[in-house]
């Protein structure tokens, strides 16, 4: 959008209604919101911009805000058997009131009644004094002239974070399903409205895509926007990666309260929402490496059984019983790292399949044994057949592998813990999320950032560009 209103041959010419030197007028109303000017033919010349903002229905047009997501620091924290999500970080809002250009910032201080978006976030999710419209914009740009001319760009740096007791992950007691390849996603959102404050989508416009200041953030991140500033956060945290963060901007109808008796509330005005995703994963290797393969192994050395004289029954019964303890000793492991729970987890799963295994393997050398003993009033030819004993063994071993192979690794294991994921865990789409906010869709803009081991390995700690764009973003994202 064009920052300066202008005539036919393209010359600055004065906002509608704004007299030239606004802050020397004692009563001007400041806390109006700042009427942009329009851009010619009423069409946004931005070709990322959604299709919502190619005309705008109403005049003035809306002001837009560029948001840019600062996170600096988050983490998982065990405390009176809980795990509990905390982070800290600043929502960066940018806009352009026109009133204030040339703005002599060196001599008068920022209006106290300047306007400036009103943001309202769901329960347990903190945005201090500009929540309660306490906060003041600061100047973005301010002039080399002597008085410092501020060109009208405006900025908030609004801090965010949970609240002291944070966001408590151990409530999602679903997702233990998959443990322990368990993961969450932690839904948060933010209303650009407030009852006192009821602004609608064509007053105010949310705009994920903040140009770069310079050409080399803009090779350097190869991104021409700026949407997500991570700034020393890490990937991991205890127990749990961060997988992801999406982010996402939308216009949904608003609730009862601001649409009745309302002299601002028009039919089809939306409300503005910012979303932001945390995607949380727990830290798997060490349950795989001592858990998992351990479990895994007792199987493997239950095949060692085969291995014993079919007619040596003692034996093969004696080493499926060192097994069968083993398994009881591997399971402490995941003794007080969840919750105790009224459905049986992955690796609950994997130490009954375990179980099933060695139970399938010593009945397997019963029936072995027994159809091939020399029966008990036998006189004559009294001797062990082996043959028929090593094709009882080769059956009984085929079922099991298939046993295991097939059902305990393929689908109580891998499929189980994907499909956990994909329905209550970090992969499932907003709108299967439980709470109310939930119920709003991603209308506008929304993006994904994958987390990953190579996205650390190329930028560390420090990240300033963009997501990549879910497409059918109300369905997926």
């Amino acid at each position: 959008m064009s920052s300066d209103p202008s005539d036919a041959s393209g010359e600055p010419q004065p906002t509608l209604g704004v007299p030239a030197n606004p802050w020397e007028d004692e009563t001007f109303p400041w806390r109006d919101r700042p009427a942009p000017p329009v851009p010619p033919g009423g069409v946004v010349d931005d070709p990322d911009a959604p299709s919502s903002w190619k005309k705008f229905p109403h005049a003035p047009p809306p002001v837009v805000i560029e948001v840019v997501i600062q996170l600096k620091k988050w983490e998982v924290v065990a405390t009176g058997g809980k795990e509990v999500l905390k982070f800290d970080g600043t929502l960066e809002l940018y806009w352009t009131d026109h009133r204030l250009k040339g703005f002599p910032t060196a001599n008068l201080p920022m209006p106290p009644d300047i306007w400036r978006p009103s943001v309202f976030a769901n329960a347990g999710f903190n945005l201090g004094a500009a929540e309660k419209y306490e906060q003041l914009p600061t100047f973005k740009y301010r002039g080399d002239d002597p008085e410092k001319s501020s060109d009208g760009t405006l900025c908030m740096d609004v801090k965010m974070n949970l609240t002291d007791d944070g966001f408590d992950i151990s409530g999602d007691v679903d997702r233990f399903r998959s443990f322990p390849f368990d993961s969450t996603r932690v839904d948060l959102s933010i209303l650009f409205i407030k009852g006192s404050r009821p602004e609608f989508d064509r007053d105010v416009r949310l705009s994920l895509r903040r140009p770069h200041i310079n050409a080399a953030m803009v090779e350097k991140y190869n991104s021409r926007y700026q949407q997500i500033d991570m700034n020393g956060m890490s990937k991991h945290s205890n127990d749990y990666n961060l997988e992801g963060i999406s982010f996402a901007v939308g216009a949904n109808d608003p609730p009862g309260q601001h649409t009745k008796n309302r002299v601002a509330y028009e039919e089809g005005c939306k409300m503005n929402i910012l979303f932001l995703s945390f995607h949380i994963g727990r830290s798997y290797t060490f349950y795989v490496q001592n858990g998992l393969k351990p479990m895994y192994t007792i199987a493997l050395f239950g095949f060692v059984g085969y291995a014993v004289e079919p007619s040596d029954l003692s034996n093969r019964v004696a080493l499926n019983a060192v097994l069968f303890l083993s398994i009881y000793a591997v399971n402490q492991l995941s003794v007080g790292h969840i919750p105790r729970l009224p459905f049986k987890t992955v690796m609950d799963s994997v130490s009954e399949s375990v179980s099933i295994v060695l139970m399938m393997i010593l009945i397997g050398a019963c029936v072995s044994y027994h159809v091939a003993r020399p029966a008990r009033d036998c006189e004559e030819d009294c001797e062990f057949d082996d043959a028929l004993a090593d094709r009882v063994d080769m059956v009984c071993g085929i079922v099991v592998l298939a046993y295991v192979l097939i059902y305990s690794v393929a689908y109580r294991t891998v499929y189980a813990a994907w499909k956990a994921n994909k329905t209550s865990g970090s992969a499932r789409p907003w709108k299967q999320g439980t709470y109310l906010r939930n119920r709003w869709k991603p209308t506008e803009e929304a993006y994904h950032l994958k987390v990953d081991e190579a996205f650390v390995t190329k930028y560390g700690k420090k990240y300033l560009g963009v997501g990549v764009k879910v497409p059918d973003a109300e369905e997926k994202w």
